[in-house]
This record gives C-alpha cells, sequence and structure tokens, in this order.
C-alpha cells in the first residue's frame, strides 16, 4: 500500500500542468477612413488607424516564457486578395478605388497567416505576470492608390469581418515562439472607407489675340482652347462671362488710357461670323458630363468691326465650370 502511494504521488510530479491559456482583448478599433479624395490627382491619400491591445495570464496558468500574438487582416471583400485590395461604392453607379493596408510606412502589406504569401503583424510578449494585463498598440497604414479616372463620385467601403482581422496566441515556456499558433483569441473587425466628391479641374490655355489689324478690318476672328476634367458621370456646364457681365458672350475690349473707346466682340462655341453664341445663360453655354480626362474646347472670338482709334484693346473673361 505505501507503495503504491509513493508511485501516484511520482507519476503527478511528472505531470505537471500545461495550460497556457491567456486572455486577449483589443481596444480603440476605427475605421480606416481616406475622408473625401479626389481620384484625377497624382498625389497619393494616406490615413492611419492604431488600436491597442491587451493579454492577462490567469491565475492557474503555468506559463512562465512568453506570448506571441499574430494579427491578421485577411482579403478585401470586394477583390478576395490581400496584395490587391479594393472599395466599393455602395451606390450607383457601382465601381471600385483601389487601397492598400500596411505595416508600416516602407511598405510593407499586411496579410495573414491564413494567406500564403502574406505575413501578418507579430507581436511578442514577455512572461506575463498573473492577474496583469500585458500590451501594447498597433498601426495600420493605409495608401490610395491614384490616379483612379475611372472612379465615380460616391461613398466607398471595403470591410474586415470577425472572420478576416482576427488575433492569433502562441505560448511557450521559455521564450515567445517565433510562428504564429492556432488559436483564435480575439478579432479587431474594421471598414476602410472613402468619400469620391465631384471634382472638375479647368486648364485654360492662353489668350485670344485678335492681332494688329487695320481700321478696315471686319469679321476679325481668333481662337484659344479650353481644357476641363470632371469626375466619371458628373455633368458639367461651361459659361463664358466677359467684363460686363453679358450672359449671350457679348463682350467690349476697353483701350488703353487715354483712349477711351470700345471695339465690341463676340464669343463662340464654332467658327466664324455665324458660329454659335458661347454666354453664360442655360441657353447658350457648354454641357458635358466628366469621364475622368480632359476635353478640350476651342472658344472663338470675332470682332466685327476694328474702325476704332488705333492703340491696344483687352477685356477678361470669366470661365465658370459649374458641376
Amino acid at each position: 500500500m505505501h507503495i503504491r502511494n509513493l508511485l501516484l504521488l511520482m507519476l503527478l510530479g511528472l505531470s505537471p500542468s500545461l495550460g497556457y491559456a491567456i486572455t486577449c482583448s483589443v481596444s480603440n478599433v476605427q475605421s480606416v477612413n481616406f475622408s473625401t479624395v479626389n481620384p484625377l490627382v497624382t498625389a497619393t491619400p494616406t490615413t492611419s488607424m492604431t488600436f491597442s491591445y491587451s493579454c492577462t495570464r490567469g491565475v492557474l496558468d503555468t506559463l512562465v516564457g512568453g506570448v506571441t500574438l499574430c494579427f491578421n487582416i485577411g482579403a478585401s471583400t470586394n477583390t478576395n486578395q490581400v496584395t490587391t485590395r479594393a472599395m466599393a461604392n455602395t451606390g450607383t453607379p457601382a465601381g471600385t478605388l483601389s487601397y492598400q493596408l500596411y505595416q508600416n510606412t516602407g511598405g510593407t502589406v499586411w496579410g495573414s497567416q491564413y494567406v500564403a504569401g502574406t505575413t501578418p503583424v507579430m507581436a511578442n510578449l514577455g512572461s506575463l505576470a498573473i492577474g496583469v494585463p500585458t500590451g501594447g498598440s498597433l498601426t495600420v497604414y493605409g495608401t490610395l492608390s491614384t490616379p483612379q479616372t475611372t472612379a465615380t463620385p460616391g461613398s466607398y467601403t471595403d470591410n474586415f469581418s470577425a472572420a478576416t482581422a482576427v488575433v492569433t496566441s502562441n505560448t511557450a515556456l521559455l521564450i515567445p515562439p517565433g510562428t504564429c499558433g492556432s488559436t483564435v483569441i480575439s478579432n479587431f473587425a474594421f471598414s476602410v472607407l472613402a468619400t469620391v466628391a465631384k471634382q472638375c479641374t479647368l486648364t485654360t490655355n492662353g489668350n485670344i489675340n485678335l492681332g494688329s489689324v487695320s481700321a478696315t478690318a471686319v469679321n476679325t476672328a481668333s481662337s484659344n482652347t479650353l481644357s476641363v476634367d470632371c469626375t466619371n458621370s458628373t455633368p458639367y456646364t461651361i459659361g463664358l462671362v466677359p467684363s460686363n457681365s453679358s450672359t449671350t458672350g457679348a463682350g467690349v475690349m476697353s483701350g488703353t488710357a487715354p483712349n477711351k473707346d470700345t471695339v465690341p466682340y463676340q464669343l463662340r462655341s464654332t467658327s466664324g461670323i455665324n458660329g454659335v453664341i458661347w454666354g453664360s445663360s442655360a441657353a447658350n453655354s457648354i454641357a458635358g458630363t466628366g469621364s475622368g480626362s480632359a476635353t478640350t474646347y476651342t472658344v472663338y472670338a470675332t470682332a466685327a468691326s476694328a474702325n476704332y482709334t488705333p492703340g491696344s484693346y483687352s477685356d477678361t473673361v470669366t470661365v465658370n465650370v459649374t458641376y
């Protein structure tokens, strides 16, 4: 009987508890929000989101070495890939906006242990004291690809659920392991957001110069171009307003002081003395729809007569793009 008890005690002594269970939580998880972006420019919009994590060792836990946490961000819901991620327009027309999430500002893509060829973020925790929370913080860096000229105005989103943004743990008796574990202990579900607002840019390509003409010249004409670039599917109108505020594009060029003569001229959207008038009213402005690429328009100016005091004449025309 005495021998049996001794053997039992020896067996118990050779089988210590190997329960490495820990409790971890993630807090302050927010959206990765690019806010309002212009898909027509070449500048690269960036943003970031920082969250916190904390782990606690239980009273009965015999863990004395360390913990390795792996923070996994899986595939985009709109591309089913990690290396190529995209937000989708929540309205109409449908469309996507390409972006990427990184582990750092150096450009390492934030991936997942469950997706081959990608890497999660690993955080090593040392030996956890019983009942004392130990943790830190991590930052997700977002970069939007530009230009994306086909993007239509709207609200864009991509969602990472509790199934695709997960935290796994791996524990050891001596030091934190160098690999991810299979135990899912938490998640940090979040969304990626951006808004594409209606945008238009205007480029004028110089003045319209009627040149030097004799006082007997009639129907003098010249032209130049301007370009309008609006976001895809955005309707716009272009109105031309001479300095006299004429809504029909009928302006006057003023002479250089002390010359007080003025030379009438007419703005047109097609060439010739009988070309289509280009003004600023709904009836005579030019309408278009953006494609994400610049559209070039020619502005014609005609002066019916040059029978005025010799000298230099000029006027300023305001170009209004409404969208």
